[in-house]
């Protein structure tokens, strides 16, 4: 039996800029989502609760969007306990301090797989995992999914 491989998207979506009655504002941003066999990561945690952006966004300087990067495609180490690695962060400030969507990626055969979503920030031992429970595991082939993330890293850099 074949396996179903997930496809890897990118999208340029907007989290708006809200200025709320109590004076307090919401940052724009402009980032590539992560679209998933056609549906958005981002849209999805927002449905959970968790006000995220991906960590590519045009606002953040491209270093921190090359460390991400390098963290999805394993060149860089995790940046949270348990080798677990931010995927979905702080739409505000990118912090993994407030609160990010973190997964475990395992790679085999030539596949690339996201699993154990779960949100986490880097000073409490917990990850939150019951209104994620829907998610994953993805499978994508591994070359595909190495293309998209580097093409996607241009883009960016691109439009700077």
């Amino acid at each position: 039996m074949e396996r179903k491989l997930s496809t890897l998207e990118f999208r340029l979506q907007q989290r708006p800029s809200v200025k709320f009655e109590n004076g307090s504002l919401q940052s724009e941003r402009n980032y590539l989502d992560f679209v998933i066999d056609g549906e958005s990561l981002c849209d999805r945690a927002r449905r959970a609760g968790y006000d995220v952006v991906s960590p590519m966004a045009k606002e953040w300087v491209i270093p921190e969007i090359e460390k991400s990067v390098g963290r999805l495609l394993l060149k860089d180490p995790a940046d949270l306990p348990n080798d677990r690695r931010s995927l979905l962060v702080c739409g505000e400030c990118g912090d993994i301090g407030c609160g990010a969507i973190s997964i475990v990626i395992d790679t085999s055969e030539n596949i690339v797989t996201w699993r154990d979503f779960g949100y986490e920030n880097n000073y409490e031992p917990d990850v939150h995992t019951e209104k994620l429970k829907e998610l994953g595991p993805f499978e994508f082939a591994a070359d595909e999914y190495k293309r998209k993330l580097l093409d996607a890293l241009e883009q960016l850099k691109d439009n700077k």
